[in-house]
């Protein structure tokens, strides 16, 4: 590398096999070396992160991106999520030989930069000293499909599209299909969708035949729980892998006593975080008090575990929807009683179980499946709607904060041999919109018994105000955001038949259908 310029482009470094990887280099003046070294590996495009790579640069760090094997100026042939462990051990393993590193890796990225930046830390746990991980995605197996089982169509079908099978992403293809063609993922069996999708997927249907416990490299829970590495996870409420940030925060260096520096940041982000412009996600406001420099936090935060200052510390900052302003602490979440609502026979949703039983019934069509929303729009378009079960309690007369996972008893019955419920939790505004607060599934084809199910929903830290109201949702499809059931007893993602099914949910004075809140102890609902 020519030392009289802070940056070498299109540089090769073997990986594990010999295979030529591309990356570039940027170092700091030559007069501080050596020095700490940031690395991503993505299979994105490395010149997405050239003017981050200044950033790091001008901070005394140097910083390397790599194309991962078969993207964009890298040989080989791209499989998801393989050969990442040891292409990301030979990269370690080189710059730890250049006269710019001073032995110190920080491996940072953010979805499946996030999982290269875990596969190298578990490689090299002697020489990543931390790692900055963004709403990772760790495996196709967990980011497909819902913990519920169920494949994510959607999300699977709009990545696969863009992304896989190919060296250079099709990016704005997507956006271009589903604008000519609408319904495009309505077409049975699932498992054809690819040769429908404009694109050649060849890739497409292993996946699903794979499905959801699908794992290739790890890092498995023990394996993270022993790395020694400190550890800054960065999520956003809106983002389908926020329950992979909080897995990684509870997990990572667990074992290890004492326990590695961890940090936690959650704000009311999607997946492009605090870097997407404006504080709005669908139809909610968030205000200017939900942006923060992501960057100058990631810094300050490195500089001080490599410094060994706040050794072992904890520290979580989450941002608490509703509230408008962030709660901090040193774990996450907070401590919390339990708060129950019971579904009542007539609708109503209370904190007093119902006197007496009932059930209400509604018609599942998977030929018209309830419809999915996009994050934080409002959902009363839907009110009119007969395929689900609703129950609305009465404004509030206080706030209610909850951080944690809600859970969901619910107390129901199918004609059909095996289908899935969808709840989820809604805040009512006083002036009329309906605003998810979480969800969650159960395939009753991999439930346990045949209920009540014990539903756990997506986790959350929200305040929802005196005057709005709390509602119960039961539906049996999310779709196209979740595969549907076909009601037939036929495979989801092979069956073409549909069969209507009648769907009951039961109400009872003992254990009937309720929604379980973590609610926040009162001196816990002030940061």
């Amino acid at each position: 590398m020519t030392t009289s310029l802070p940056i070498r482009a299109n540089e090769r470094v073997p990986g594990w096999d010999g295979t030529p990887l591309a990356l570039d280099i940027q170092v700091p003046p030559r007069d501080i070396w050596p020095v700490p070294t940031v690395i991503t590996r993505t299979p994105y495009g490395r010149s997405g992160h050239l003017a981050e790579g200044a950033g790091w640069r001008s901070r005394g760090f140097a910083y390397v991106v790599q194309d991962v094997r078969g993207r964009y100026d890298s040989d080989g042939t791209w499989q998801p999520y393989h050969n990442e462990r040891g292409d990301g051990a030979a990269l370690a393993d080189w710059i730890l030989k250049q006269p710019w590193s001073d032995g110190r890796l920080v491996t940072y990225g953010g979805s499946y930069a996030g999982h290269t930046a875990w596969a190298m830390a578990a490689e090299r746990p002697e020489a990543v000293r931390a790692v900055i991980s963004m709403g990772p995605s760790m495996a196709l197996g967990r980011t497909k499909f819902e913990r519920s089982g169920i494949l994510r169509l959607a999300e699977h079908a709009a990545w696969w599209l863009e992304r896989a099978d190919g060296r250079t992403s099709r990016d704005g293809l997507t956006a271009l299909m589903f604008h000519e063609c609408p319904e495009l993922l309505d077409h049975l069996p699932v498992m054809e969708l690819a040769d429908r999708l404009g694109a050649r997927l060849p890739g497409w249907a292993q996946v699903i035949e794979n499905g959801p416990d699908h794992r290739v490299e790890g890092p498995d829970t023990a394996e993270l729980e022993r790395l020694p590495a400190a550890a800054l996870h960065i999520g956003g409420w809106y983002d389908l892998l926020v329950d992979e940030v909080l897995e990684h925060f509870h997990h990572a260096g667990s074992a290890l006593t004492p326990r590695p520096s961890r940090a936690l940041v959650i704000g009311p982000w999607g997946h492009d975080l605090a870097y997407a412009p404006g504080t709005r996600i669908g139809d909610r406001e968030h205000g200017p008090q939900g942006r923060i420099d992501l960057g100058a936090l990631q810094v300050d935060w490195l500089r001080q575990v490599l410094g060994g200052s706040g050794q072992g510390s904890s520290k979580t900052r989450v941002f608490t929807i509703g509230a408008g302003q962030w709660r901090n602490g040193k774990s996450w979440p907070p401590r919390t009683v339990e708060a129950v609502w019971h579904a009542h026979p007539d609708g109503a949703l209370a904190p007093e179980p119902a006197a007496g039983g009932g059930e209400t019934r509604f018609r599942y069509d998977p030929a018209h499946p309830y419809p999915s929303r996009q994050p934080g729009v409002d959902r009363s378009p839907l009110a009119a709607r007969r395929d689900a079960v609703r129950f609305t309690g009465a404004a509030l007369k206080a706030p209610v904060t909850v951080a944690g996972s809600p859970v969901v008893v619910l107390d129901a019955a199918s004609s059909a041999a095996h289908t899935d419920w969808i709840v989820r939790w809604n805040e009512i505004t006083a002036d009329g919109r309906w605003l998810e607060l979480a969800h969650g599934a159960v395939d009753t084809r991999h439930a346990q018994g045949v209920g009540p199910y014990a539903i756990e929903l997506t986790p959350v830290d929200v305040t929802v105000p005196a005057g709005s109201r709390l509602q119960l949702e039961v539906t049996s499809s999310d779709f196209p955001r979740l595969a549907r059931s076909l009601g037939s007893g036929e495979d989801r993602y092979r069956g073409t038949v549909c069969a209507v099914a009648e769907q009951s949910v039961r109400t009872r004075p003992v254990d009937g259908t309720r929604l379980i809140l973590p609610r926040t102890a009162p001196e816990e609902t002030t940061p």
